[in-house]
């Protein structure tokens, strides 16, 4: 019973108050391993989101929500002007994380993927995000 109330409690826990873009860029990752953000280069040797010179600024993020709509178990929460948030579902205990992109001023992708409860993900938020940047690469968006 208490098992049942922690996983309830831990899969449907409305978003964190921290999400949202804030000068151009996204909040910083909690003191756990459960968070990747390549704006700060968190954790350590996280590589940046660099897009191609030739996608005008209107034309990215449409561009950018298309392919994270096609990632698995991704629901696109927000999508408008330079920001988006989905959230991704783990595939047995439907554990949420969350997922922000938003476009630098200088045209740089800041993503950040954390996991809304507990301290370790296993390497997921890793993988998600090295996912969508082969997604990215592979949709002619990055360079």
């Amino acid at each position: 019973m208490v098992l049942t109330a922690f996983f309830a409690g831990g899969c449907w826990g409305g978003p964190p108050d921290t999400l949202g873009p804030q000068n151009g860029n996204l909040a910083a990752c909690p003191g756990t391993p459960n968070c990747v953000h390549t704006g700060l280069r968190h954790p350590s040797g996280t590589k940046g989101f660099f897009v191609r010179g030739a996608i005008g600024r209107g034309a990215l993020m449409p561009r950018v929500a298309e392919v994270v709509g096609t990632m698995e178990r991704t629901t696109i929460i927000t999508a408008n002007g330079d920001y988006l948030h989905a959230e991704a579902r783990s595939k047995i205990f439907r554990f949420v994380d969350d997922l922000e992109i938003v476009v630098s001023p200088s045209r740089e992708l800041i993503v950040r993927s954390a996991s809304r409860v507990g301290r370790g993900d296993g390497g997921v938020n890793s993988a998600r995000v090295e996912e969508l940047r082969r997604l990215l690469t592979e949709a002619e968006i990055l360079r």
